[in-house]
């Protein structure tokens, strides 16, 4: 099965540590949607799969109005059987879930919430710049449970500066008793473009060490395990039988179609990614130039994002599948690296699998990098 994103590139505010590509002037919105359906139409030849997801992300998704949003189902509708998908994902922030967008929802067939919550601390929203406060999170989970919306995932960042003496654990008992389907738990990465990057760039930035990085996150999977959460990603939760299927699908390695400014698409043999910039996208589109970029990945690309991918995971890699991509003095490089993580505890084998002990996820970037193999 395949999935499908709609990047919506706007936001009422910006967040001080997203990076992702979006823009807080909302007046091209209906333009640039009216260049989304358009670039739905232009595509028609990538639905020819089966498509188990949709996914509705950003940005800030929830600002679209019904209009916004049909517009774009009703395109895609052309092309692919919405009514036929398990999974149609919108993210939401608290400060927008109203009662009269939930009915949209269901009447649109949207069935899963994605809520950016971020933290249910008023002093750390402030410091994140998020647009919504501790009652307002109250509010809309009471208006969502109410709806009767059981699909519902909710995003924390753990992993603040340690001066901040923030109480993670309080907070995150707090969540634990909204008692969502999913939670996905972000560690706060600070990147270059963004509030929190300009201070790290200045030297005012005071992050958090390595060792309480990993308290936080082992705190954090075995109290959510004991709440019967399975934790079957590095930072993905979910209670018996909900694991998100768009997400799933990336880390599987299948094929998605990516529509929208900035989106990415992936067919097995081809990466592609899309103009992130608004202006320019709308204007490509519509005089029918070139909108996005593609690379044609190699054997030892895919060898690499597999890797990347599968070690993300609590199902690893396949390692006889793997072994395929590359040559003979590759897969003696190979298996010496995997020796010597087996050997550090690093890495287990189960049956032909390879993954990472879930007390260990979090060196998940440093095992990946240790078996990239290098295009010459």
């Amino acid at each position: 099965m395949s999935g499908i994103y709609i990047h919506i590139p706007f936001c009422s505010k910006a967040c001080h540590y997203c990076d992702f590509h979006f823009s807080t002037a909302l007046k091209m919105k209906e333009e640039l949607i009216d260049s989304m359906v358009k670039e739905i139409h232009l595509r028609k030849n990538d639905f020819q799969k089966k498509f188990n997801s949709l996914y509705f992300g950003g940005g800030t998704p929830s600002l679209l109005t019904e209009k916004e949003l049909e517009k774009i189902l009703n395109a895609l509708s052309n092309y692919v059987s919405i009514e036929s998908m398990s999974e149609i994902t919108i993210e939401i922030n608290p400060e927008d879930v109203e009662i009269q967008k939930l009915k949209t929802y269901k009447k649109l067939g949207i069935n899963r919430l994605s809520i950016g919550v971020q933290s249910l601390d008023d002093k750390f929203l402030k410091w994140m710049n998020r647009g919504h406060s501790k009652s307002q999170i109250d509010k809309s989970i009471n208006l969502i449970n109410e709806m009767n919306f059981d699909n519902y995932s909710l995003d924390f960042i753990y992993g603040l500066p340690t001066n901040l003496k923030r109480n993670y654990k309080k907070e995150m008992e707090e969540l634990i008793k909204f008692n969502p389907n999913h939670i996905s738990c972000y560690h706060l990465t600070i990147e270059s473009g963004t509030y929190f990057g300009s201070l790290k760039a200045k030297n005012k930035w005071k992050g958090i060490k390595d060792q309480k990085s990993e308290e936080e996150f082992l705190w954090i999977s075995e109290r959510l395990k004991a709440n019967n959460y399975h934790h079957y990603e590095v930072s993905n939760f979910s209670k018996v039988n909900q694991k998100a299927y768009h997400n799933s699908n990336y880390w599987e390695q299948k094929p998605y179609v990516g529509i929208g400014p900035s989106a990415h698409s992936f067919d097995n043999k081809t990466r592609r990614w899309n103009i992130a910039n608004n202006k320019k996208y709308i204007s490509q589109i519509n005089s029918k130039s070139a909108y996005s970029n593609s690379e044609k990945l190699s054997n030892i690309d895919l060898f690499n994002e597999k890797i990347m991918l599968g070690l993300r995971t609590e199902k690893g890699f396949n390692l006889e599948e793997l072994m395929q991509k590359i040559d003979q003095k590759e897969k003696k490089i190979f298996k010496d690296k995997l020796q010597t993580f087996f050997n550090d505890g690093l890495l287990v084998r189960s049956k032909n699998r390879i993954k990472i002990p879930a007390n260990k996820w979090l060196l998940s970037d440093y095992v990946t990098r240790e078996f990239f193999i290098l295009k010459e």
